[in-house]
């Protein structure tokens, strides 16, 4: 793939392209009744910071973040309680209809590492993190996402002026 940096052409790449398009990884699924403890094991196993809750017709009802974790370490909670108790319940999601641009601008304006995709039933179909969004414009943009100079080199080394 050629590197495209125009501005133009990474807003006409990120509202063509469709969530469904992503490669999503799906990720561990519970119901509201399996306890923290359980999302806690099922998230380290997969190194990943979410589990999507579901009900018993396998339609989304929540999802259970590391936040969502922290919350319960840092009120003393038990992590014997049911998910139901501590998750976020109807959290925003996004089709895979919509763009990958109407993604990041939910993301964005929700302050969310996460959303979860869902298909036109309301079943989920993985998530789209800031990671999978960094791997698309590395597979897009690989020369402009390569060349930036790191932190260290943009640091000023020696003080200018008076």
């Amino acid at each position: 793939m050629t590197d495209q940096s125009d501005p133009l052409e990474l807003r006409s790449i990120l509202t063509s392209t469709k969530v469904g398009e992503l490669t999503l990884a799906m990720r561990p699924t519970l119901s509201p009744s399996d306890e923290v403890s359980k999302a806690a094991q099922e998230m380290r196993k997969v190194v990943h910071g979410c589990v999507v809750i579901v009900d018993d017709d396998n339609k989304l009802v929540g999802i259970f973040t590391e936040r969502d974790l922290l919350k319960v370490i840092a009120s003393k909670g038990s992590l014997d309680v049911p998910l139901a108790e501590t998750m976020t319940l109807h959290p925003q999601t996004i089709s895979i209809d919509e763009t990958l641009f109407d993604a990041t601008r939910l993301m964005d304006e929700g302050g969310y590492r996460r959303l979860p995709v869902i298909d036109s039933a309301g079943i989920p179909v993985g998530i789209v993190d800031v990671k999978t969004v960094s791997h698309f414009l590395v597979e897009h943009f690989p020369n402009t996402i390569y060349s930036q100079a790191s932190q260290s080199e943009m640091t000023l080394k020696n003080r200018e002026g008076a």
